[in-house]
């Protein structure tokens, strides 16, 4: 398959239509509660880590999505990427204001950030797209417990406006990267999929170690936190087989 089938095409218009529209849940910045000093050191260091990692300029996955060939000719494949990019900036954007309204100083480097954003560069497309879904199914949980963990309504509210973006990006990468996949053979889907459990596993237990204090506050311990990911990555390859394996539309909605 050199380009789209037109069903596809259509179907990222969709995802551009998506990603255009504005959630329309208001966020209650007027909330008067602050958090308190037992708050803040739970929840102040994960929240400037998690501030940092959704922010992406996506230079160079826009530039490898306009040169992939599994996406050649398709008129809405990178203005959709290009407002997914905008909508993960828009978190970025919503957790700083959080950040700056609590004093709470934004980081401009961490060390989990830059090895993902090193591995994001590392090869093309689907590797680049592959990272980045990862990093998305872990912070599913993450928000999760970040939602419960304190008294704020404002950081609630937060945590479900996002929660309900990741939920619809896990299938917009997993559409992408199944089109990809259709072009490789069987065993080396395999393969990729084998890869892509070692890197989701480390990459949870990662997570759980920065970030245990934010699940432990909203009562999480390291067992549910492994099922709920787990469940939520096992969905993800659900997606991507589907998407790889035909061409029917109604394994690419949006819900």
């Amino acid at each position: 398959m050199t380009a789209l089938t037109a069903p596809i095409s259509e179907t990222y218009q969709r995802w551009f239509e998506h990603f255009r529209q504005k959630d329309g849940r208001a966020i209650p910045w007027q909330d008067a509660y602050r958090l308190s000093a037992r708050e803040r050191r739970t929840v102040a260091r994960s929240i400037q880590q998690f501030q940092l990692g959704e922010w992406a300029r996506g230079r160079g996955f826009v530039r490898r999505a306009r040169a992939h060939p599994a996406f050649a000719g398709d008129a809405w494949f990178v203005p959709a990427l290009e407002r997914f990019i905008a909508e993960e900036q828009e978190h970025s954007g919503i957790l700083g204001r959080f950040l700056d309204r609590e004093e709470i100083p934004r980081l401009k480097s961490e060390w989990t950030d830059r090895v993902f954003r090193r591995l994001r560069k590392l090869a093309g497309l689907e590797a680049c797209a592959t990272v980045l879904v990862t990093a998305e199914v872990l912070a599913i949980p993450f928000y999760q417990a970040l939602r419960d963990a304190t008294g704020s309504r404002l950081l609630r509210a937060i945590c479900v406006r996002i929660l309900c973006d990741e939920a619809a990006h896990l299938n917009y990468q997993a559409l992408t990267i199944g089109i990809i996949q259709r072009r490789v053979a069987k065993p080396a889907r395999e393969m990729r999929r084998v890869c892509h459990a070692a890197l989701f596993r480390a990459a949870a237990i990662v997570v759980w170690r920065q970030h245990h204090r934010v699940f432990r506050a909203a009562g999480w311990d390291f067992t549910r936190f492994w099922k709920d990911a787990g469940r939520a990555f096992a969905y993800l390859n659900v997606r991507i087989r589907r998407a790889a394996e035909n061409d029917d539309p109604v394994d690419t909605r949006l819900d």
